[in-house]
């Protein structure tokens, strides 16, 4: 199961670096949700309280993080365009909590990805 939750993170990495090299930058906009493990929740549904230690994991490991909004969708950390950082960087510290981010989406192929630029534990 994990190499398999491997795969398909390294599948939406690549499809999330490809979106980003395309430089198909929107305006920037603010994504509210819950910061996931792209690869356990897609092959699990696995977020919340409950995943942080095996998110964070995966995401030391090279594995994506996303946020999933509250109607569903799901976007994924893109590379910035300057790649000095992970994509993963400015969400590691709220694996598991509710954010408010702000960025640059850049969907293809159904894949949404989003450039953040800030991100903030969202206020409840």
């Amino acid at each position: 199961m994990r190499h398999f939750m491997m795969i398909i993170s390294a599948l939406v990495l690549a499809l999330a670096v490809t979106t980003a090299q395309e430089k198909r930058v929107s305006k920037e906009m603010t994504v509210a949700g819950e910061v996931v493990d792209v690869a356990c929740y897609l092959a699990n549904d696995a977020k919340g309280p409950g995943h942080v230690a095996c998110a964070t994991a995966c995401a030391k490991a090279g594995g994506a993080l996303g946020i999933l909004t509250v109607d569903g969708k799901l976007y994924v950390s893109l590379l910035p365009d300057d790649h000095k950082k992970s994509p993963n960087h400015l969400l590691m510290d709220f694996i598991g909590k509710n954010v408010e981010a702000k960025g640059y989406a850049r969907v293809k192929g159904g894949v949404n990805g989003l450039m953040i630029r800030s991100v903030a534990e969202a206020k409840m």
